[in-house]
């Protein structure tokens, strides 16, 4: 029976190949799986119990942990009223997918304003940076203030309080550095961060993967893990890099 199952699977395999797809084992091990797939292994190697999800959009991040089998809390963050909305709608069939109150994550409680781009996924609290690397078509058509809090903010958050390993996501068009430099005010265990990097500054006042490594690192933090995002004039413009506190990532 295994013989055949193996045989079977080899089949399979060669003719999503020829039609351009592939066929992995999603319990396999790193490496041969979609980039949530990926992840949920990591989740589950460091027992994620609350994923934050930072720069929440449409809730398709938070929609792809669950699909492919992440089933424990998730909370999920967005400032952009039109998008906030759709997150509360898409939620309500998961009990455990929560969406916190309309708010920017950043360096201070405070009012801040929001840049909303034509291509919704661009929107940022820092300018548009003019460059070849940058999607040409992008550019800001409305703006939007809202309240902004800090990972400070956060400690006394119901949910964040009774979970034990929490697991960041943060997808926020090179605002990474501000929010990161409150790191050291949370009292909540983060195990690690699952963040877009940039490798070219696509923003004013971003800064690049290397400071995000840098910043991290001085806060116990591993760069054990990346994959694509974005390529643009045959060059890799963005990279997602997982990051693990130093006592779970390269430890024997």
């Amino acid at each position: 029976m295994i013989l055949i199952l193996m045989k079977l699977t080899k089949t399979l395999k060669k003719i999503f190949k020829s039609m351009g797809y592939d066929l992995v084992r999603l319990k396999g091990g790193l490496g041969y799986g979609s980039v949530e797939n990926e992840l949920i292994k990591i989740l589950d190697s460091v027992n994620t119990d609350l994923v934050l999800d930072i720069g929440a959009n449409k809730g398709q991040f938070a929609k792809k942990l669950i699909d492919f089998g992440y089933k424990k809390s998730i909370l999920s963050f967005e400032p952009i009223s039109s998008l906030h909305n759709i997150l509360i709608e898409a939620s309500r069939n998961f009990e455990s997918w929560h969406i916190h109150d309309k708010c920017c994550i950043g360096n201070t409680e405070s009012r801040a304003k929001i840049n909303i781009s034509n291509l919704i996924g661009n929107s940022s609290l820092l300018k548009i940076k003019g460059s070849k690397f940058n999607v040409t078509q992008s550019h800001y058509v409305d703006e939007e203030e809202v309240d902004q809090i800090t990972l400070g903010s956060l400690n006394s958050n119901s949910i964040i309080q009774v979970a034990s390993n929490i697991f960041i996501k943060m997808d926020v068009q090179g605002y990474e550095h501000v929010i990161l430099s409150k790191l050291g005010e949370t009292n909540y265990n983060i195990v690690g961060f699952f963040i877009e990097l940039s490798l070219v500054e696509l923003y004013d006042d971003q800064e690049d993967y290397l400071y995000i490594c840098n910043q991290l690192k001085s806060f116990g933090y591993d760069l054990v893990y990346v994959t694509s995002e974005s390529i643009r004039s045959n060059r890799m413009i963005q990279f997602n890099g997982v990051f693990l506190h130093n006592s779970l990532s390269y430890n024997t």
